[in-house]
């Protein structure tokens, strides 16, 4: 429990001590979400906050952890008397949570303004959290290939661009064969749980990507565990 209260507490600090850059993270999401809330039709403002959530995630998580490989933290972490996969999920389900924060306004100006889509919302908040916490592990997994932060968020969006696709966020699925494809992915169902909670005409219902969401954050949670040897004692 200690070790867990001490990796939060440094990242939670680290988050809340620059004052700008804490203003900036917390503005960013909003600068994209008001006018795509409030004007875009939900189509489009699905698509886009989509692209924004999947992203918050995994390039803040690859640039971070490659800095910390640099600086030689990610070695100290070795030192701490609990396994590598334990750690990881300590280590990256604090970005998730740092990125949630970032991103609740967003959520709440789509509840306030689509108070009718109420439905959605459990779905929304579980497919989000399950997309972070994945973006984060493709982060984590990418840094270990690059001692650069720009060729780290350059290999994320080599993967990410191409799983959007698949998932159907840019563009609509209609052969069996993508549609099968999609359901496999977590961008799908936030995509669809995007898309009513803003009052749009989802492919899904809200008890489907509610299940979905929930079942990437268990499975990205596992894992997570699995990959934490690899990710943190990489060199």
């Amino acid at each position: 429990m200690m070790l867990a209260g001490t990796i939060w507490q440094r990242e939670l600090v680290e988050f809340a001590q620059r004052r700008s850059a804490l203003v900036i993270k917390l503005a960013f999401p909003l600068v994209f979400g008001v006018p795509l809330v409030i004007a875009a039709p939900p189509v489009y403002a699905a698509v886009t906050l989509t692209m924004l959530i999947a992203i918050i995630g995994a390039l803040g998580a690859g640039a971070v952890l490659t800095r910390e490989r640099q600086s030689g933290l990610t070695l100290r972490y070795r030192t701490l008397p609990v396994t590598p996969g334990r750690l990881l999920i300590e280590r990256l389900s604090t970005n998730a949570v740092i990125d949630l924060l970032q991103l609740t306004s967003v959520l709440v100006l789509i509840a306030l303004r689509h108070p009718s889509q109420a439905t959605w919302w459990p779905a929304l908040v579980l497919s989000t959290v399950g997309v972070l916490l994945i973006g984060n592990l493709m982060g984590a997994v990418a840094s270990t290939l690059s001692d650069s932060p720009g060729e780290v968020m350059l290999y994320v969006f080599i993967v990410l661009l191409p799983l959007l696709f698949l998932s159907g966020v840019f563009t609509a699925l209609t052969e069996p064969a993508l549609l099968a494809v999609s359901r496999l992915l977590p961008f799908s169902y936030l995509h669809e749980s995007l898309v009513g909670a803003l009052g749009g005409q989802p492919n899904l219902l809200a008890w489907e990507t509610l299940l979905g969401g929930f079942g990437f954050l268990v499975g990205a949670a596992g894992l997570t565990g699995r990959l934490g040897q690899r990710v943190l004692e990489a060199d």
